[in-house]
């Protein structure tokens, strides 16, 4: 089974805490510690990150074929992309979200998340614990039925 990782903007600047581990983790160690918990599940990976909306809908509609699946965290994009929720009601690969902080009780404009329309699950305020949960639900919803149907989970 092959994952696509898909970040979006800011992620690559920010530095993560994760219970257990000392101090904070970089961009790149939080990629290593995906990799290894999905080698973990017979799950290979590929990664991406970017700043821009479009790289991101290019990404998503690239994944048919390459990809069985798609974990997805769309920063701020989360509240307003209906271009990024429409990409992933169209390339027919099954998507689940990962949000860090889970947004409730932070601005108002952040209760309606637009884009989780367009996944099977939503994994939020985990810290990067979200993405390996996030992929394990998505090893087991392929298991379960092959699907893209929307099975969302909040």
């Amino acid at each position: 089974m092959k994952f696509l990782v898909i970040n979006g903007p800011n992620l690559n600047l920010t530095q993560f805490t994760e219970p257990g581990m000392e101090g904070q983790i970089d961009f790149n160690t939080l990629l290593d510690y995906i990799e290894a918990g999905c080698a973990q599940m017979d799950v290979q990976v590929d990664f991406f990150q970017s700043n821009h909306e479009g790289d991101l809908i290019d990404e998503i509609q690239s994944a048919a074929g390459r990809a069985d699946g798609i974990i997805l965290n769309p920063g701020g994009y989360a509240y307003y992309s209906v271009a990024i929720l429409e990409a992933l009601q169209v390339c027919g690969v099954p998507a689940v979200e990962v949000m860090l902080a889970d947004p409730s009780g932070k601005e108002p404009f952040r209760s309606v998340d637009v884009v989780s329309f367009g996944c099977q699950g939503r994994f939020a305020g985990e810290g990067v614990s979200g993405y390996l949960h996030a992929c394990a639900y998505l090893v087991q919803l392929l298991r379960l039925d092959g699907s893209a149907q929307t099975h969302l989970v909040q």
